[in-house]
Protein backbone atom coordinates (compact mmCIF):
# COMPACT_ATOMS: atom_id res chain seq x y z
CA UNK A 1 0.00 0.00 0.00
CA UNK A 2 1.37 3.38 -0.98
CA UNK A 3 0.99 6.12 1.63
CA UNK A 4 0.23 9.57 0.28
CA UNK A 5 2.27 12.56 1.38
CA UNK A 6 -0.77 14.00 3.17
CA UNK A 7 -1.34 10.80 5.19
CA UNK A 8 2.35 10.57 6.00
CA UNK A 9 2.44 14.17 7.27
CA UNK A 10 -0.69 13.54 9.34
CA UNK A 11 0.91 10.52 11.00
CA UNK A 12 4.07 12.50 11.75
CA UNK A 13 2.00 15.26 13.37
CA UNK A 14 0.14 12.71 15.51
CA UNK A 15 3.39 11.10 16.65
CA UNK A 16 4.96 14.43 17.55
CA UNK A 17 1.90 15.63 19.45
CA UNK A 18 2.01 12.30 21.28
CA UNK A 19 4.92 13.55 23.39
CA UNK A 20 3.49 15.20 26.53
CA UNK A 21 6.11 17.98 26.54
CA UNK A 22 5.57 18.77 22.86
CA UNK A 23 1.81 18.81 23.42
CA UNK A 24 2.30 21.17 26.40
CA UNK A 25 4.53 23.48 24.35
CA UNK A 26 1.91 23.71 21.59
CA UNK A 27 -0.83 24.50 24.12
CA UNK A 28 1.34 27.17 25.77
CA UNK A 29 2.18 28.83 22.47
CA UNK A 30 -1.52 28.90 21.59
CA UNK A 31 -2.45 30.42 24.94
CA UNK A 32 0.43 32.85 25.41
CA UNK A 33 1.47 33.74 21.87
CA UNK A 34 5.10 34.12 20.80
CA UNK A 35 7.61 32.96 23.39
CA UNK A 36 11.38 32.61 23.47
CA UNK A 37 13.37 29.56 24.52
CA UNK A 38 13.96 30.77 28.08
CA UNK A 39 10.24 31.43 28.64
CA UNK A 40 9.26 28.02 27.27
CA UNK A 41 11.96 26.26 29.30
CA UNK A 42 10.84 27.93 32.53
CA UNK A 43 7.24 26.84 32.02
CA UNK A 44 7.80 23.22 30.97
CA UNK A 45 10.59 22.76 33.52
CA UNK A 46 12.96 20.71 31.39
CA UNK A 47 16.44 21.55 30.13
CA UNK A 48 17.05 23.91 27.23
CA UNK A 49 18.43 21.08 25.06
CA UNK A 50 15.24 19.11 25.79
CA UNK A 51 13.02 22.02 24.76
CA UNK A 52 15.13 22.59 21.64
CA UNK A 53 14.62 18.93 20.67
CA UNK A 54 10.83 19.29 21.00
CA UNK A 55 10.85 22.58 19.06
CA UNK A 56 12.86 20.87 16.32
CA UNK A 57 10.18 18.19 16.06
CA UNK A 58 7.48 20.85 15.83
CA UNK A 59 9.42 22.60 13.04
CA UNK A 60 9.31 19.31 11.09
CA UNK A 61 5.50 19.40 11.19
CA UNK A 62 5.51 22.99 9.90
CA UNK A 63 3.02 24.13 12.56
CA UNK A 64 5.38 26.48 14.37
CA UNK A 65 7.23 29.49 13.07
CA UNK A 66 10.20 31.25 14.55
CA UNK A 67 11.98 34.55 14.22
CA UNK A 68 15.40 35.52 15.47
CA UNK A 69 15.32 38.85 17.28
CA UNK A 70 18.80 39.23 18.63
CA UNK A 71 19.69 37.86 21.09
CA UNK A 72 16.63 35.59 21.30
CA UNK A 73 14.53 33.44 19.00
CA UNK A 74 10.74 33.62 19.33
CA UNK A 75 8.39 30.75 18.48
CA UNK A 76 4.66 30.78 17.72
CA UNK A 77 1.99 28.59 16.16
CA UNK A 78 1.75 29.04 12.40
CA UNK A 79 -1.88 27.90 12.03
CA UNK A 80 -3.52 28.74 15.39
CA UNK A 81 -7.13 28.22 14.26
CA UNK A 82 -6.45 24.75 12.88
CA UNK A 83 -4.21 23.68 15.77
CA UNK A 84 -6.81 24.84 18.31
CA UNK A 85 -9.42 22.75 16.51
CA UNK A 86 -7.17 19.67 16.60
CA UNK A 87 -6.40 20.10 20.31
CA UNK A 88 -10.07 20.68 21.12
CA UNK A 89 -10.96 17.47 19.31
CA UNK A 90 -8.24 15.59 21.19
CA UNK A 91 -9.44 16.98 24.53
CA UNK A 92 -13.04 16.00 23.70
CA UNK A 93 -12.01 12.49 22.73
CA UNK A 94 -9.88 12.08 25.86
CA UNK A 95 -12.79 13.23 28.02
CA UNK A 96 -15.18 10.81 26.34
CA UNK A 97 -12.80 7.85 26.49
CA UNK A 98 -11.96 8.60 30.12
CA UNK A 99 -15.67 8.55 30.99
CA UNK A 100 -16.01 5.27 29.14
CA UNK A 101 -13.07 3.74 31.03
CA UNK A 102 -14.58 4.80 34.38
CA UNK A 103 -17.93 3.36 33.32
CA UNK A 104 -16.36 0.02 32.35
CA UNK A 105 -14.65 -0.42 35.72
Amino acid sequence: MKISEKKYRGSVLCRILGYPITYAIVKMLLEKGPMNLEEITALVEISKPGVVAHLRKLKITNIIRYEKRWPKTYYWIKYPKEVRAVLKTIDTLVTRTTKRIRKDH
